[in-house]
């Protein structure tokens, strides 16, 4: 049986550094893990200025590229019965569509949240991330995941086969729990 890998959490908290270091072997040796962050960074740095000179097109743009591709690789997932790996924040409702979209086709759901102990740590770890070319998220944004994130997995808890929470506010990570 296929399954969809979540990797979610606080920002900050290691989705896209270490994230992909809790999946399965096999998984790791076998997908890709789909950062829309990351792609969207590429696709505004690569259209601004050289393709437009308005930086807020170059995010209209960038984002609508990110939108497309999770939908093209989402759909070659569903279409071949494979499973497929993303990272990102679930805060409300329609994140949770993709999950069950897989859930409904018979897919088992594993999500690894990887959460901080506070917003002021995930904004301290952003700014860090800032300094090094990364990509900044503003407070409101960051608390509004840190708690949004933990309230839809709550609320969403029942679509969820394989749940694994770390806790990476220090250097050694904390497994709180693992269910199945």
């Amino acid at each position: 049986m296929p399954s969809l890998y979540i990797i979610t959490g606080s920002n900050g908290a290691g989705k896209s550094t270490v994230g992909y270091k809790y999946l399965p072997e096999d998984i790791r040796n076998n997908y890709t893990v789909f950062d829309g962050d990351l792609l969207f960074v590429k696709k505004q740095r690569e259209l601004f200025p050289g393709f437009t000179l308005s930086p807020k097109e170059a995010r209209r743009l960038a984002f609508q590229h990110v939108v497309d591709t999770f939908e093209l690789l989402t759909a070659n997932a569903l279409g071949s019965n494979e499973s497929f790996v993303y990272e990102g924040h679930f805060t409300n409702d329609a994140t949770w569509d993709t999950s069950r979209r897989f859930k409904a086709a018979g897919y088992n759901i594993h999500l690894l949240f990887l959460g901080l102990t506070d917003p002021d740590l995930s904004q301290l770890r952003v700014a860090d991330r800032v300094k090094e070319g990364g990509h900044f998220v503003d407070r409101l944004t960051l608390e509004d995941n840190f708690r949004g994130n933990l309230e839809m997995l709550n609320l969403n808890f029942r679509f969820i086969d394989y749940l694994t929470i770390v806790d990476t506010s220090k250097i050694q990570h904390v497994t709180l729990a693992t269910l199945n």
